[in-house]
């Protein structure tokens, strides 16, 4: 399967001429009609089929990019089972040919909030969420029609008004009916209208049914007859009617009419998921002298009956679209019919419009496929445009559905000569790269051949026209679609209903540059399911489906259990171990090995080692673990704390003496730095102190004595004595000393 990216261009393009009506019509109409009415068996198995009044509708043949990817039959390479996005929720088989149904069944699906409504051909089934069939009505008993031929239902549930609406063909008396339920319970009453209000002699084609914020629009295309094999082609043709007014009840709702479009071909509404006072609707423009396309048309409709509706048209240019070849199946040579290239489910979402068609692929062999293409509606633009195709499966009648996140999902058909006809899911997030969907996943696969009607002349047998899509309104990560699958010849076709969750889908590996993996690696920190969860990536790649919108990241560094060995993310990964699941990746990282190096440090002094492109110091006392490029040198400088410290050397994985030493870390290592009290360098200190205390105390007892004052003042010195013969003292006198 090839995903194609198409060139596309803008600007105005000339009016297309009338289409003209499908081969296929043209040969069984006058056989075909009385079927419509009684009942009378077209085929030899007697079944009914609806007839389908077209133009033919052109495809595209050009493309600049193709990538790729797997078919879906076996699961793609590096994913498992599980783990595969879009995620089947519940499913169930639905409505079926038997007992009485019309061919193609025109499959058709709306989720409420309890309730799953499906429309068919002549059917209306209404289910529990669980899938338990609540109640099924005939189309003629649910419009009170009596034996009126109804065919081409539509339904949708507008969560704005909580009311759903239906839409079908009356072909008996050339109007379109229209439903609108009185409450969110789509098993109680309804009002029925008809438009226009009188029957109409032409046959009104396909009615497609849109419902807006303002308006329901239901356009169609104008034949002049249904019931000859001579009539023509009237335009296109739409009417607005006023939502208000049918979610109230009004007996005569407010009714715009739009002239004819004689130079379109189904124009179709758009399904509108949130408010906007603009509605759309897009068209390819049919150039029917060659049965191809080269412009999409965007309408817009503003404003609501009974006041003014002015209706605009915007066309772009894109590559040329041509008519799908039919499918073949596997166990017979009757193919499917795959239609025309006209639109087969478009959504609108937040500024943003999807649609989806049929179409040959170009460029490779004569298969079916889907056409892809992204508006922006502000702008009014073209974002993308691609197709989901296969070199050898066809894939065919796309619906299209978004989900809260703003996440693309598509149902297809599928049939190839060795498969019966089935249905496949695929999508795409809101930031996956242009042009990329994800593989599509079987919902359903066919388990016959589907014959339900097929023409004998062409081998070619009718299928589709088309399949039904809603998203959830009680939970914006869900979808649902319908689709047909094939039952085999006696059974004729089935239709299946399933619920699907877009995701993320992260396809995860890493390896290591050297030595061996551990038994655990990195782990990626994501959200699944609302849960945050941490899951182990390995050495084979696998897929881890992420909510979309939430935040993952991987580690960018390990350790094992045992600490024997850590992991480091090369540094040009880093920027992609972390994202937003806004987009799916598959990305391969690569770790480097590393050792620990225990440093253990003794008291007395520290160790400064530079490794890594880093340097770091070990306090004394202290231990620690530094991880080790495997293969890498670690220097160490063991530094005492002072000159009381000396080293003494070093024990462990490193021995010797010298404090500078380097280690070469190839496997976990350990080693210690001790220290101890250098004695010399403390005896010296402490004998020069001890001469400097006594020298000090010397020194300062002497200046002491010296700096001590004298006991008395001093004597003055007496008067010099002048020089002469010595005189002798005089006698003292004689007798006793005199009395005092």
């Amino acid at each position: 399967m090839v995903y194609d990216d198409l060139d596309s261009g803008e600007g105005p393009v000339a009016a297309m001429r009338p289409g003209r009506a499908v081969g296929l019509c043209l040969i069984a109409v006058v056989l075909v009609q009385a079927g419509f009415f009684a009942g009378a068996p077209p085929d030899s198995g007697g079944n009914r089929f609806v007839l389908n009044r077209n133009a033919r509708i052109p495809s595209v043949t050009s493309g600049t990019r193709t990538v790729a990817v797997p078919d879906g039959k076996p699961n793609a390479p590096g994913l498992i089972v599980q783990d595969l996005s879009p995620v089947l929720l519940t499913g169930w088989e639905a409505l079926s040919f038997q007992p009485r149904g019309l061919t193609p069944p025109d499959v058709q699906v709306a989720v409420g909030p309890a309730h799953v409504v499906e429309a068919v051909n002549i059917a209306l089934g209404v289910y529990s969420k669980e899938g338990v069939p609540l109640v099924t009505y005939d189309l003629s008993t649910f419009f009170a029609t009596g034996s009126d031929f109804l065919s081409d239902p539509r339904i949708q549930y507008d969560g704005l008004s909580g009311r759903w609406f239906v839409a079908a063909g009356d072909f008996t008396t050339g109007q379109v009916l229209v439903a609108a339920s009185k409450s969110v319970d789509p098993t109680l009453d309804w009002s029925i209208y008809r438009v226009p209000s009188s029957a109409t002699s032409e046959c009104l084609d396909q009615p497609i049914l849109g419902v807006g914020t303002l308006n329901v629009i239901v356009s169609v295309n104008v034949y002049s007859n249904c019931v000859s094999s001579t009539y023509t082609y009237n335009g296109a043709q739409f009417w607005v009617i006023n939502k208000t007014d049918l979610v109230n009840g009004v007996l005569g709702p407010s009714v715009w009419p739009s002239p004819r479009y004689a130079a379109d071909f189904s124009i179709h509404p758009v399904r509108m998921e949130g408010r906007s006072l603009i509605q759309y609707m897009v068209a390819t423009l049919w150039e029917a002298n060659t049965d191809t396309s080269s412009a999409l048309q965007l309408f817009e409709v503003s404003g609501s009956p009974p006041g003014a509706v002015v209706v605009s048209e915007i066309d772009r240019a894109v590559a040329s679209a041509a008519l799908p070849p039919p499918s073949t199946q596997l166990g017979t040579a009757y193919t499917l019919d795959t239609a025309d290239f006209r639109i087969s489910d478009a959504v609108w979402s937040r500024g943003l419009l999807w649609l989806g068609f049929n179409e040959v692929c170009p460029g490779l062999p004569s298969t079916a496929c889907v056409r892809l293409i992204e508006l922006e509606t502000t702008a009014r633009t073209i974002r993308q445009d691609f197709r989901l195709s296969s070199t050898s499966r066809h894939y065919f009648y796309p619906a299209l559905a978004l989900d809260g996140a703003g996440s693309l999902a598509v149902l297809a058909g599928f049939a190839s000569g060795s498969e019966y006809p089935g249905l496949v899911a695929t999508g795409r997030l809101t930031g996956d790269p242009i042009g990329v969907l994800q593989p599509p996943v079987v919902v359903k696969a066919g388990v016959g051949v589907d014959q339900s009607w097929c023409d004998a002349n062409t081998t070619q047998c009718r299928y589709g026209d088309y399949f039904g899509s809603s998203n959830d309104p009680s939970d914006p990560t869900l979808v649902w679609f319908a689709g047909e699958f094939g039952r085999g010849s006696a059974l004729g076709w089935g239709t299946y209903i399933s619920a699907v969750r877009m995701k993320a889908m992260l396809t995860l590996n890493y390896s290591v540059d050297s030595g061996p993996l551990p038994a655990i690696g990195p782990m990626l920190h994501f959200v699944r399911n609302g849960t945050p969860d941490s899951v182990a990536i390995g050495a084979e790649p696998v897929t881890f489906l992420a909510d979309p919108g939430t935040a993952w990241r991987i580690d960018s560094s390990f350790t094992t259990l045992s600490g024997e060995a850590r992991y480091v993310s090369r540094a040009s990964d880093a920027p992609n171990l972390v994202g937003v699941a806004n987009r799916s990746a598959s990305t391969s990282f690569v770790y480097q090995l590393q050792y620990p190096l225990t440093i253990d440090v003794g008291t007395g002094g520290s160790v400064a080692y530079a490794t890594n492109s880093t340097t770091h110091t070990v306090a004394a006392g202290t231990k620690d673990v530094v991880y080790v490029f495997a293969g890498r040198t670690v220097n160490l400088t063991a530094i005492p704390t002072s000159v009381f410290w000396a080293f003494t050397g070093w024990t462990g994985d490193l021995a010797g003496g010298a404090a500078s030493n380097a280690i070469a870390v190839g496997q976990p290592r350990s080693i210690v730095a001790r220290f101890a009290l250098n004695w010399a360098v403390i005896t010296a200190i402490v004998t020069v102190i001890v001469i400097a205390a006594v020298t000090a105390t010397v020194f300062l007892v002497r200046r002491k004595r010296r700096a001590r004052p004298p006991p008395f003042p001093p004597i003055p010195p007496f008067p010099p004595i002048p020089q002469g013969p010595p005189v002798p003292p005089p006698s003292p006198p004689e007798g006793p000393p005199p009395f005092t």
